[in-house]
């Protein structure tokens, strides 16, 4: 028996045979645990994994189970690194990347060549978590189907940081509210056009969207976007009085951005990407009640219910959701106040709502980067949102939700400690400056967030 503290002692209790300690320290690129003195031994806390998964703390020093998904969980626990996805699971991602710039064709222009400082943080971002899906958002995609196959050439394909580069042969883009003028005076300056009077965020038509890339097939034909459907349309909807004229809540469209349904053929199953990049809550216009009247869209998506869905219709004027039993993963950044309820007895949170359905799970992914930051007050955290005195602010921004017809293998967030591999591109702050100035070496405050999709087993 070791002689090591006892909560250093504790083994990893999951099925497997047992190796030596020296096997699976030589994996880790660690030294065997020694006799050190017991004030200089930290307990190494795992991120989040599947119930069935939950391991305690290990010890070096005693026998491990020879379980590989545990043991890519180790590594990534030591170094920082994203352990690789077992060869029957679907990796899923989400990454608000802040690909954005200040007038239209701007970032079309600076990703038609490599180079590009930030298309290269993006793109080494996305290749240590080497997902099989991947959805960006906040990306400008003015430039259509020209910028996304730039930036799959010229950077998701091309090696960055000492990471390989991934093929994606698959993207989906599409055209966005953001920016897109109502031609009606929302925000009542006396002037039609601008900002303020756009269907969603943004300077011009087409900032801010959002675009997915695949290694699998998509089902071009059973693709479904919602970009143009009316708020009103919404059944008990929470647009609020007195704050539109008729004109104005007539033109109204209930997606701040676009709601897609994008089938993924994964061998013989289809699993759907639900994405979308609802309005901040805390911004605009009705911000909160269109927040949340866009969460309940996808509610009504896929309930199943006939009843609840009847209202929605695509922009091929397909109407209806998902059927009861399809799969599907909830995917975007759905914004810091996504769990908020808009009112607890008219419009409760959707997300709450959703899992106490049981429609969908939450794989509760977390980080070493939250953790630290936070002081693990906040490990499930995906963006920074700024600092108060002393105290750094974060939310959990971006999510990504598998329905309950899928099993969830490993899940987590890209946000390694300080000093860990791939920490370069989530520094809270410049390094060597004061706390809250812009970080050149960090694309964006969020942070991408995976999903392993077991394929190969059926969901309790």
């Amino acid at each position: 028996m070791s002689a090591f503290p006892r909560v250093l002692r504790r083994r990893m209790v999951l099925g497997g045979a047992l190796v030596p300690a020296a096997a699976a320290a030589a994996l880790l690129a660690a030294p065997v645990a020694t006799a050190a003195p017991a004030a200089q031994q930290t307990p190494v806390a795992l991120t989040s994994v599947a119930p069935a998964q939950r391991v305690a703390s290990f010890d070096f020093n005693d026998a491990l189970p020879e379980n590989p998904d545990l043991l890519r969980q180790m590594l990534w626990i030591k170094e920082g690194q994203v352990p690789s996805a077992a060869p029957e699971n679907l990796r899923v991602a989400t990454f608000s990347a802040g690909l954005s710039r200040s007038a239209p064709g701007e970032l079309t222009e600076d990703l038609s060549t490599p180079g590009d400082e930030q298309g290269q943080q993006v793109a080494e971002t996305v290749q240590r978590a080497a997902p099989d899906l991947v959805l960006l958002t906040d990306v400008d995609v003015d430039g259509g189907e020209e910028f996304a196959q730039s930036f799959r050439t010229n950077y998701l394909a091309v090696g960055t940081g000492g990471q390989q580069g991934i093929d994606y042969p698959y993207m989906y883009v599409a055209e966005v509210n953001n920016g897109v003028d109502t031609g009606a005076d929302l925000d009542n300056d006396g002037i039609i056009g601008g900002p303020g009077d756009t269907f969603g965020p943004g300077e011009f038509a087409g900032q801010h969207g959002m675009v997915l890339y695949s290694k699998h097939p998509l089902d071009t034909e059973g693709i479904r976007t919602f970009q143009e459907l009316p708020w009103d349309s919404m059944p008990g909807n929470a647009i609020p009085e007195d704050t539109f004229t008729d004109l104005e809540r007539s033109v109204l469209r209930l997606s701040s951005t676009s709601h897609w349904d994008i089938p993924v053929q994964v061998g013989d199953q289809t699993v759907h990407v639900l994405a979308a990049q609802p309005s901040d809550a805390g911004d605009g216009l009705a911000g909160a009640e269109r927040h949340h009247d866009e969460m309940r869209l996808w509610a009504d998506y896929v309930s199943g219910d006939p009843a609840d869905s009847g209202y929605i219709v695509d922009d091929e004027g397909r109407s209806g959701g998902l059927d009861e039993g399809e799969s599907f993963i909830l995917a975007g950044e759905f914004g810091p106040l996504t769990g908020t309820a808009l009112d607890e007895e008219e419009h409760p949170s959707v997300i709450a709502g959703l899992l106490e359905s049981e429609v969908i799970h939450d794989p509760e992914p977390t980080s070493r980067g939250a953790q630290a930051l936070t002081e693990d007050e906040h490990p499930m955290a995906t963006e920074v949102v700024g600092r108060d005195g002393g105290d750094w602010t974060v939310a959990r921004s971006d999510y990504l939700l598998p329905s309950s017809s899928l099993t969830t293998a490993a899940s987590g967030v890209f946000w390694p400690q300080s000093g860990q591999l791939g920490s370069h591109l989530t520094r809270a702050n410049a390094p060597g400056g004061e706390p809250g100035e812009s970080n050149d070496t960090t694309p964006s405050e969020h942070r991408l967030v995976w999903t392993d999709l077991d394929l190969g087993s059926e969901s309790d």
